[in-house]
């Protein structure tokens, strides 16, 4: 195992970074995730046998920490994306609300603050502040042994990949808990932060403001669900759907 703390600049590696055969791969993951702009890091590689060469590929593990606690830590070699939370836009259960919940026009006034923030995905609250979900996917939050995520009451829009995953939920030996109250803070409370949607599954967050998460569970759930997709017959060759 290979140690090694430095501080990330964004965009290179400082110079006393003493491993020239893994400067260049870190500078471009570093890039690839810019949530590691101006953060201490942590650096652990972990060899995975049997070894190849050190590319930052499947080969091997690359951990790191942003904080001074052994289980506080990430991958960072896996692009997880950043996420923040709208101060413009709420899901209401008022009727024009109701009736531009998916115009297209709204979503790209949403997106676009999201742009400016620089954030991959941004979250709405309902009018009473508590968390719904982002523009195009719903919100899982785990803590400790339990995975929240809010309750229809909060507006958030049922998909179907989300309820395939709340299925599959019991399989990571945690509880599901769908909350009305799920504050903003919870998300600083976080040991692993995941989003659903019908387009892409299921997609691990890396951060939230300074706080990194996990990926853990996303992970399991990830490989549960590319079995199911697998395994059903629907999706066999030469089924007719």
């Amino acid at each position: 195992m290979l140690a090694k703390r430095f501080e990330s600049v964004g965009w290179h590696l400082p110079d006393e970074f003493n491993f020239p055969e893994f400067k260049l791969q870190l500078e471009k993951l570093l890039n690839r995730n810019r949530l590691f702009k101006g953060s201490w890091i942590n650096l652990i590689i972990i060899p995975v046998y049997p070894s190849t060469e050190l590319d930052f590929g499947p080969s091997f593990k690359c951990i790191g920490l942003t904080e001074e606690i052994e289980y506080d830590y990430f991958p960072l070699n896996i692009k997880g994306i950043s996420i923040g939370i709208s101060e413009k836009y709420h899901n209401t259960a008022d009727p024009f609300y109701s009736s531009m919940v998916r115009n297209p026009l709204r979503n790209l006034m949403i997106s676009q603050e999201a742009a400016m923030n620089g954030w991959d995905e941004i979250i709405l609250t309902d009018q009473n502040g508590y968390l719904s979900e982002t523009t195009g996917s719903n919100i899982f939050i785990k803590i400790k042994d339990q995975i929240f995520t809010p309750s229809p009451v909060n507006h958030g829009f049922p998909r179907m990949v989300t309820g395939i995953v709340k299925s599959l939920i019991p399989k990571t030996d945690c509880s599901l808990v769908i909350s009305e109250k799920m504050k903003p803070d919870q998300l600083n409370k976080a040991d692993e932060i995941f989003l659903t949607d019908d387009q892409y599954g299921i997609r691990w967050v890396l951060g939230f403001d300074k706080k990194r998460y996990y990926r853990k569970i996303s992970s399991v759930l990830h490989e549960e669900l590319s079995e199911l997709i697998r395994t059903t017959d629907q999706f066999q060759p030469g089924s007719s759907g």
